[in-house]
């Protein structure tokens, strides 16, 4: 035991030395460890350093390798193409030789026929040699097959090529199956490679090999199926020269319809025909765009022009985006000289240089190839904005050079278009809707279909000078659903009928020269309601879904129906029902019918006379036939087609226009996003048929430096009926009148907003006498002083009426305390009378020496004698002295004390002892100007 304990002793001291060798020997293996593990990331490092060097070089070699592969590439191509070139040409030069050969062999056949004839004896052995001629040959020598195909060529009128193939040639290869059928994205032909346009049956599908193409362009394809690769690579239908063709397309962002400030919209553009279609596209980037075209940009305008744009031009688009927009501007109405512009964004500057380049170039093309120009109208504004009327048109007529009639929902308006002076705007008869209106020149008659209920009215044209003309009203015409009119000769002279849809007939009117100016003349019963209503001669076409009928003016004959249902080349319509909107009656019986998605050529048997269809870009909103020309109207242009050949010939820039008549002359459109009626002048015609207004077009500088135009505005007058005017009851007519300003007052104390209004007192009045007493004892009051008034507005103002009776208490006291607050109680006597009513000349004062006048009915006049001056006064004088604030309220322009006049000028100025001064007292339910006592001037 005491061993152990002197070992643990001796072992005492050494325990802090053994833990500071243990951490030291810690520690050195931490730091070992950190250090391996230094060195593996940073050979980690390396490696994958070297991984990278060593992929970067395979990478660099593959690439010097792709590129060698790709010249030796373009360089193969290079030579195909000019192996193809050498082809091409080949075959060009060997097609010239078998032309010239067939033109040889033509010339020999015509020089042994010359030969023969010539050597007959008569003229009978030269018919048998003709015969003979173009007898087949008989093959009676076998020296070379040559002489055979020789004789094969002379007697056969066939072309070269095809006589002069071998007979051991494969047997010919089949022909193409086409079928019409409708696209639902935009599709372009495989021939032309232009756009078939359309909303239904746009082209031709083989149904064989899927060659599309357009239905004209059938015949023009490649009879053999499938069409070869290398013609189907090169279409042969382009022609630069034309605009046949695509030559460019992409996609592009357009300004979403509020403006650059609410954002860009994507959408697909092609350039094809001298025309940029814009197809809107869906939500998604990989959706398909519309087979509907959004807008259509005609290059063949006379203003068309492609610029780059200016910060100042797009105010609202982010700054990064000005060098990617572009603009496209054409024209639009000229007066006044509005131009429609088109912005484009692109994702980059050089994209957008791209755009502009081909354009440009384009455009050029056309200038230099100085195609026909094809414009046929052109928009003219004849009234803008400023007139209210304009934006609910829904009717127009021309009357003469100088004058139109508009059909709004408030009424009938007549509207001078004279240059000099101010234009008049006169309102006809009362405010019912007009929704037609035709004008029948010779007869001096306007038609309408007016008001809600849709009656026909006759109107002579004698209302719109201002004659108290009644309109007449057809019977038994209500729903009226359209209307047209006709002339018919009968014997020397010229008469004219109006034909009026119902919901399941036709009336048919004779217009007269009686007092009722229409007969009845016949009716005709239809199957269903008709959609269109048009006069052809003397025959009736009536439109029905899918379908067109015609009926005879004249006679009790069946009608016949002008779509074959039998026919397979129109049982698409009775497969898809289609609105009927417009026929159009073409030379050689041949008819137009148009429908709502597409247009036909049909016989007078129903029959399809031709493959070509009309094909509208997007869906008609409206239409009108004029001039041979068919006007169609969507949401964002107007389209013309000539209607004998059924070309496409203009776009009109023109968005969301409607027609006012038939013709299309007129037309109410919000192209600036506010209404505008504009004009459609036909530039093959010198002279406007109507007066186009000038207009005046200024240059203003804006403050950022920029030039605008800015146009002097015409002024109008509207001329409302008496009647119209009597209707709308005293409210209306109080409205327009002029408060009178504030006379015969003294200033007490000039008081600032809002000073001393809650410190006014009111003064009470002395209640009035009663009605016996009032003729002899005038109403004292504290304020009243009596004004003279003079024979000119005694002959004005005066007229005799019945005393009044005394009013309540109540209502005495209302009307004095306005008086008191009015400054004055012996104001000039205000006139109640309308302003229709017409003015007599009366006496101011009875023979007892009091006097009346005219007043409303809310008001009552109060009467005071001549010896009341002195009291008034008096009174006047004591008030005065009071210095009570609400006694007088002085008048803003006045700084000058007024004094009343003095009984001593009264009586020198006018003998005014029997005039009669007024005080007005209004009753509680009176109607005044805003709680303003100052009384209403009458002139």
């Amino acid at each position: 035991m005491t061993e152990e304990l002197e070992n643990i002793k001796s072992s005492g001291l050494t325990p802090s030395t053994a833990e500071k060798n243990w951490r030291n020997r810690r520690s050195q293996k931490l730091e070992k460890m950190e250090l391996l593990n230094l060195q593996s990331s940073l050979n980690s490092e390396i490696q994958a350093k070297q991984s990278i060097a060593d992929e970067l070089s395979k990478v660099r070699a593959e690439l010097v390798l792709v590129q060698k592969e790709l010249k030796e590439t373009k360089q193969k191509v290079e030579n195909v193409k000019n192996d193809s070139s050498k082809k091409d040409n080949l075959i060009r030069e060997l097609q010239q030789k078998l032309d010239s050969a067939g033109d040889n062999y033509q010339f020999l056949k015509n020089t042994s026929r010359l030969a023969r004839s010539e050597s007959g004896d008569s003229a009978g052995a030269g018919d048998e040699a003709d015969v003979e001629d173009n007898q087949p040959p008989s093959v009676t020598s076998s020296k070379s097959n040559a002489s055979d195909n020789s004789g094969e060529m002379l007697s056969a009128p066939v072309s070269p090529i095809i006589d002069t193939r071998p007979a051991h040639l494969p047997p010919k290869p089949k022909a193409h199956q086409f079928l019409v059928r409708t696209f639902v994205a935009p599709l372009k032909c495989n021939h032309c490679t232009s756009l078939m346009v359309g909303l239904i049956r746009q082209g031709a599908v083989c149904e064989v090999c899927g060659f599309a193409c357009h239905v004209v362009c059938q015949e023009k394809v490649p009879a053999m199926c499938p069409v070869p690769p290398d013609q189907t690579k090169r279409p042969v239908g382009i022609d630069p020269t034309r605009g046949i063709g695509t030559a460019y397309e992409g996609y592009v962002k357009v300004p979403k319809p509020g403006g650059v400030k609410k954002g860009w919209m994507r959408q697909f553009v092609v350039v094809c025909d001298f025309k940029l279609f814009l197809y809107d596209l869906a939500q998604d980037k990989s959706a398909q765009p519309y087979v509907c075209v959004s807008q259509v940009l005609d290059m063949r305008d006379e203003d068309f022009s492609v610029n780059s744009v200016l910060e100042s031009d797009v105010i609202h688009a982010n700054r990064k985006d000005i060098p990617c927009i572009f603009r496209i501007t054409t024209s639009m109405m000229d007066p006044p000289g509005l131009k429609n512009q088109t912005l484009m964004l692109v994702d980059r500057e050089s994209e957008k240089n791209k755009w502009v380049d081909a354009l440009t170039e384009l455009h050029r093309i056309l200038r230099r190839n100085k195609l026909p120009s094809r414009t046929v109208f052109q928009a003219k504004e004849i009234l803008d904005n400023t007139i209210s009327i304009v934006k609910n048109a829904l009717s127009a007529a021309i009357i003469d050079r100088d004058r139109i009639v508009l059909g709004t929902e408030e009424g009938l308006y007549c509207v001078d278009l004279d240059r000099e002076g101010i234009q008049k705007i006169a309102r006809i008869g009362d405010g019912k809707k007009i929704s037609q209106i035709q004008y029948v020149p010779e007869e001096q008659l306007l038609i309408a279909v007016s008001g809600k209920q849709r009656h026909i009215r006759l109107i002579p044209v004698g209302a719109l000078d201002g004659h108290d003309v009644d309109w007449i009203k057809v019977v038994d015409t209500k729903g009226c659903l359209t209307f047209d009119t006709a002339c018919y000769s009968q014997g020397c002279s010229s008469n004219y009928v109006f034909c009026i849809a119902l919901k399941r007939q036709v009336v048919l009117y004779d217009i007269n020269r009686t007092k009722i100016r229409h007969q009845k003349r016949r009716e005709i019963c239809l199957p269903t309601s008709a959609q269109c209503l048009n006069v052809m001669g003397d025959r009736l076409c009536v439109g029905f879904p899918s379908s067109f009928y015609i009926y005879s003016l004249w006679e009790e004959t069946p009608p016949f129906c002008l779509v074959n249902t039998e026919s397979t080349a129109l049982s698409y319509l009775c497969h898809n029902p289609m609105d009927a909107l417009i026929a159009v009656n073409l030379p050689n019986n041949e008819f137009l019918l148009v429908f709502s998605y597409l247009g036909i050529f049909v016989d007078g048997q129903g029959r399809k006379t031709r493959d070509k269809e009309l094909m509208f870009p997007a869906l008609p909103t409206g239409i009108s036939q004029r001039d041979e020309y068919l006007c169609v109207y969507s949401e964002s242009h107007i389209d013309i087609f000539e209607v004998s050949t059924g070309d496409w010939v203009q776009t009109v820039n023109l968005k969301k226009t409607k027609p006012l008549s038939t013709s299309g002359m007129l037309c109410l459109t919000l192209a600036t996003e506010l209404p505008h009626m504009v004009y459609l002048h036909n530039v093959q015609h010198r002279e406007n048929q109507i007066r186009v207004p000038e207009v005046t077009i200024h240059h203003v500088k804006e403050r950022s430096g920029k030039t605008v135009l800015s146009r002097t505005r015409r002024r109008f007058s509207v001329r409302e009926p008496e009647k119209v005017k009597v209707g709308k009851g005293n409210t209306a007519e109080r409205r327009s009148r002029m408060i009178s300003a504030p006379t015969n007052f003294n200033h007490v104390s000039h008081m600032g907003p809002g000073e001393g209004i809650q410190l006014q007192k009111l003064m009470d009045l002395p209640a009035v006498k009663p009605a016996t007493q009032q003729c002899q004892t005038p109403i004292q009051t504290p304020t009243s002083v009596s004004t003279p008034v003079s024979s000119d507005e005694r002959s004005v103002r005066g007229r005799s009426v019945p005393q009044p009776k005394p009013l309540p208490r109540a209502l005495q006291d209302s009307g004095s305390r306005r008086n008191v607050h009015n400054g004055s109680a012996s104001n000039k006597h205000p006139s109640f009378m309308n302003p229709w009513n017409q003015r007599t000349p009366g006496n101011t004062a009875s023979p007892d020496g009091s006097g009346s006048v005219s007043s409303q009915e809310h008001s009552t006049p109060s009467v005071h004698t001549a010896g009341s001056a002195q009291a008034h006064s008096s009174g006047h004088e004591e008030a005065h002295e009071q210095s009570s604030p609400r006694h007088s309220i002085a008048s803003n322009t006045s700084s000058n004390v007024s004094y009343p006049p003095s009984p001593r000028e009264r009586r020198t100025t006018a003998p005014a002892a029997a005039s009669v001064p007024i005080l007005p007292l209004h009753a509680p339910n009176a109607e005044d100007h805003g709680g303003s006592s100052s009384y209403e001037s009458q002139s």
